[in-house]
């Protein structure tokens, strides 16, 4: 079933985890605090509000911001620099400093991300007074407080009431001193995420965006090196290549930046692609995504199973066939797209690339996989979850342009339109939803890591319901047939329940705020709790 939150029992894991050196691999957004604490059983209803919105003022938005953060993982305290996050601050109208998501830009646990307020202490000095309500999680409120580090318990501890300074200069917000800013639940106990020497600064880096109306854009197939226990193991992915001149551009490195660019030179039968340059603003790993240059290798110490690991550098150059069409990074040569310019938090590797032209054409998608086994629906909620593969061959079985491939959900013989209201993880209604895209927010829609896309419909008024591919290549629109499957309501197929008797029901908005009783109409959150303790959270559609 779908929930918004994963009851887990952790106490041996949150008794006292141990303290790890920085984790390699950012953390993504959406997740939820009770999937590592149990909330409380029957929690006191909040009469206050944490700011979940930009409040009145002038806005500074997608600031550069770094920290020295830990964060919580299963069992573990992590500890790193944080380099890239997304900051914002907003001078209120009121006179106060609003500060966004000053708690651990590394570690990103809502989907709604709060504000703390910081009030003015003088000659350009602001005070962030704590604790401070920082956020709800289906009902249950956690704070942020000051912290100083203690020499004895050999990490941060809470103070019952603190101060943290800032200085407000020329758009940079500066952290003063070295106290940390805590997420505690409503009883003071640490969540083992804290931030100090907190920075935020104008981001004055731009992505490099090419018009392919402007630009002759080819598509390559790109091969890498994707298993350092065996080096004869490779992966793809599509990516776009221009080249003007001496100068080659080489984009669709990152999923969540599709248009972005990154510009090396021809010269001598040799790209050349510099390190250090920027896509843009990633917002499921809540930072400024780069792509570096490096030299892999084969660490087989640092973790419990050996991984590529990297040692930073200013450029990768590959070997170019132009008459083969190819290019060529010889091992140990490799880029990574990743968080921040310096300090290693990747998003992808690409270890040892190289291109070879892709051969495009107008072929039809081939059918889609979706069978009745693959669908659970909740009758009492009103949703059902689809599962389903897109093929990423056409119907003779050539490879297709995964970039260029959408598909649509069809109710009966009508394309579903994914209306933002509901929907709220999207930018504007969606038809043709693109392959890889993945609602990032409330993951109505993502991808799971065998390939397998998972849609959430908060509706069960049809008969029959269907997934279509759609590919745009070559100058024509290419349909697949149409994967049916009869509307499993009736039957009532993996329909989700519980032998426990319900024994407490409560509701909340999506923000996770507690509501007096369920709306008549909308959208909003229930949580259950049964006689055996158990609870499970859905969301309700009316």
């Amino acid at each position: 079933m779908k929930r918004l939150i994963t009851l887990i029992t952790l106490v041996a894991a949150l008794m006292l985890p141990g303290i790890a050196s920085a984790q390699r691999m950012p953390v993504k957004s959406g997740m939820r605090l009770s999937q590592f604490k149990a909330p409380a059983a029957a929690p006191a209803r909040v009469e206050e509000e944490p700011i979940m919105e930009a409040p009145e003022g002038t806005l500074y938005d997608n600031m550069y911001a770094s920290s020295y953060a830990y964060g919580l993982g299963w069992g573990d305290i992590y500890i790193q620099n944080v380099d890239g996050g997304i900051g914002k601050v907003v001078e209120g109208t009121d006179g106060n400093l609003y500060i966004y998501n000053p708690i651990s830009q590394g570690y990103i646990w809502f989907s709604i991300l709060p504000w703390i307020k910081a009030e003015p202490a003088g000659d350009g000095k602001y005070v962030a007074k704590l604790p401070q309500l920082y956020i709800i999680d289906v009902g249950d409120p956690y704070y942020a407080y000051c912290m100083h580090y203690d020499e004895d318990e050999g990490m941060p501890v809470v103070e019952e009431e603190g101060e943290i300074e800032f200085t407000w200069e020329n758009g940079v917000l500066t952290q003063l001193g070295d106290k940390f800013i805590g997420l505690c639940d409503a009883t003071a106990d640490w969540f083992y995420m804290a931030d100090q020497h907190i920075v935020y600064k104008p981001q004055t880096d731009e992505p490099i965006t090419l018009s392919d109306s402007e630009y002759y854009m080819q598509s390559y197939t790109m091969t890498y090196l994707s298993d350092p226990t065996d080096l004869t193991q490779t992966k793809e992915r599509i990516v776009d290549v221009v080249i003007d001149g001496e100068d080659i551009y080489l984009g669709y490195l990152n999923n969540n930046n599709p248009d972005a660019f990154i510009k090396g030179k021809l010269v001598d039968g040799k790209a050349t692609f510099p390190t250090r340059q920027y896509l843009g603003v990633d917002a499921y790993y809540n930072g400024h995504i780069y792509v570096l240059t490096a030299d892999a290798f084969v660490d087989s110490e640092t973790y419990s199973s050996p991984v590529f690991n990297y040692n930073l550098n200013d450029e990768i150059v590959f070997n170019v066939d132009e008459e083969a069409q190819n290019l060529v990074a010889e091992w140990p040569a490799s880029m990574v797209t990743n968080v921040g310019p310096s300090t290693l938090s990747i998003i992808n590797d690409y270890v040892a690339p190289g291109l070879v032209a892709f051969e495009e054409y107008p072929g039809v998608p081939a059918t889609p996989l979706l069978s009745a086994d693959d669908i659970t629906v909740n009758t009492t909620a009103g949703w059902m979850a689809l599962r389903f593969t897109i093929p990423t061959v056409d119907v003779d079985g050539f490879k297709l342009n995964e970039n260029k491939l959408y598909y649509n959900i069809i109710l009966d013989d009508e394309v579903f339109t994914f209306d933002p209201e509901l929907y709220i993880g999207l930018p504007a209604p969606m038809t043709d939803i693109p392959y890889n895209f993945e609602d990032n927010v409330n993951f109505d829609i993502y991808i799971s890591g065998n390939g397998v896309h998972t849609v959430y419909l908060y509706t069960t008024n049809f008969e029959m319901v269907g997934v279509q591919s759609i590919y745009t290549a070559g100058g024509e629109v290419n349909r697949s047939d149409i994967a049916y499957v009869a509307n499993p309501i009736p039957s009532g197929i993996n329909e989700v329940g519980t032998g426990a008797q319900v024994v407490d029901t409560r509701y909340y908005d999506l923000t996770g705020r507690e509501l007096p009783a369920a709306p008549s109409t909308g959208l909003y959150l229930q949580r259950a709790t049964y006689s055996d303790g158990t609870t499970a959270t859905i969301k309700v559609v009316k």
